[in-house]
């Protein structure tokens, strides 16, 4: 599914709510009636505008229960909750309905089932006035309603989406928090999702000014005040150029990880406090800057990076001395790297060159045919073509399996999955035990699209 922003997204991230719906009606969360057609699925965006005023917004998809919508083009005028909406069919980008309208050039499904009109439906449901364009917008894991922001100027900002109306004629943006100390201007944040109440409110940040600072909201955010200043609980150096991002280990509340244009990637301890070097550090990471940082969230030794030199790199937290593995398929600077959270052997990368890539770790070193070198090494599972302009942002869904939202600096954001084909393995023991059977090991892979085949 393709919609169209009125301004473009630099930043998106699916909530991990499901609402049910069924004959135009909510009709509560899952669990709840079988009369369902669709499933609504929030996610949090923002406005990055030419001279215009700026907004953190929460929008809505609806998706088939147990399908994924994709490669559909929808068009919303977002001016407030009377906006229209409009599905335009043109010979580019058509109105696809039928059931099995499959892109073989993509391995994606194009289409579904017209059971209901909800379905495929997207709708922007808050827009909250924000102070200069929203570079990176993420919920905390503990509290969805709590968002921190980062903007143009040097603050960051935490807001409590149930402490604003959704739409509002006033555009002075009102923050429940300002943390103010960073002197630059930054993208890279992480919440710490470690269980445990003494870790919510934890945040991390990092700024063009070399830094990455430590922050603990949940105290400030109690006391209910608009606006209220928060320093930092610590402030860490090491970097000697600009940070571009940040992570928070899922399984450890003291280790942050960093990355930046020194081309370095750090680990930090942070019950060492300000001014302490990191407890490792990688210097010459990639070939270029290195734009982002993940942990895994399974496996707590493993960390992925994604650098200007084009390529994703994998590390084992135990030797850093060179990294596990190396990704090749990307062809401009990588700008994102996020985790599977349903399967642990899978990775996300997006970049400069347009492409979203999953990668599939199980394959790494698998038997392939010259035909399918052609297309990349065999751990590439999958190259997502469908946007033509640099992809921004963009996130796993949580609760939908191999469904993903991405944003691009052409007012696009998608909402898609691969086909089954992609990541399904042959049932080897069907019956025709006597018949040739296709290697376990080798999925089926979407072709790599030119430019001539994406116009």
């Amino acid at each position: 599914m393709t919609h169209g922003l009125e301004w473009p997204s630099l930043t998106v991230q699916f909530f991990p709510s499901v609402k049910k719906l069924a004959d135009g009606q909510k009709v509560g969360a899952i669990g709840g009636t079988s009369k369902s057609v669709a499933e609504q699925h929030e996610f949090l965006i923002g406005t990055h505008t030419t001279g215009e005023q700026n907004y953190l917004m929460v929008g809505t998809v609806n998706l088939p229960e147990g399908d994924t919508v994709v490669d559909e083009e929808v068009q919303t005028v977002e001016d407030g909750p009377n906006k229209k909406q409009k599905t335009e069919s043109n010979d580019q980008n058509p109105v696809i309905t039928p059931v099995t309208n499959y892109n073989q050039e993509k391995s994606e499904l194009g289409g579904h089932t017209p059971t209901s009109n909800l379905v495929g439906k997207i709708e922007i449901k808050m827009k909250i006035p924000h102070s200069g364009e929203v570079n990176r917008a993420r919920f905390m894991p503990q509290n969805h309603f709590v968002v921190a922001t980062r903007g143009p100027g040097d603050e960051a900002y935490v807001w409590d989406l149930s402490k604003h109306e959704s739409f509002t004629n006033d555009t002075t943006p009102t923050p429940q928090l300002v943390l103010t100390g960073h002197t630059g201007e930054g993208y890279g944040m992480a919440w710490c999702g470690v269980p445990g109440e003494e870790n919510a409110g934890r945040l991390a940040t990092c700024s063009e000014d070399k830094t990455v600072m430590i922050w603990d909201v949940k105290a400030a955010l109690a006391e209910g005040k608009n606006g209220k200043v928060v320093s930092p609980t610590a402030t860490l150096k090491y970097h000697t150029d600009v940070v571009e991002d940040v992570d928070w280990h899922n399984m450890d509340a003291n280790m942050v990880g960093s990355c930046g244009d020194d081309r370095c990637v750090c680990l930090w301890d942070v019950r060492n406090g300000s001014n302490e070097k990191p407890v490792h550090v990688v210097e010459k990471a990639h070939g270029g800057d290195v734009n982002s940082l993940e942990f895994h969230p399974m496996n707590e030794f493993l960390v992925a990076t994604g650098g200007s030199d084009g390529v994703v790199k994998l590390w084992d937290m135990r030797n850093l001395k060179s990294p596990l593995q190396t990704l090749k398929g990307h062809t401009a600077d990588v700008y994102s790297v996020h985790w599977s959270p349903f399967n642990e052997s899978i990775l996300a990368s997006c970049s400069a060159d347009r492409r979203i890539a999953l990668w599939d770790l199980s394959r790494i070193g698998a038997e392939q045919s010259p035909e399918d070198a052609e297309d990349g090494p065999p751990e590439l599972l999958f190259l997502h073509g469908g946007h033509t302009s640099k992809v921004s942002d963009f996130s796993w869904n949580t609760n939908y399996e191999w469904c993903l939202a991405s944003v691009s600096e052409d007012n696009v954001l998608q909402v898609w999955s691969p086909s089954e084909d992609v990541y399904c393995e042959e049932d080897d023991d069907d019956e025709g035990g006597d018949n040739e059977k296709e290697d376990p090991g080798m999925k089926p892979r979407t072709e790599i699209l030119g430019d001539d085949e994406l116009e």
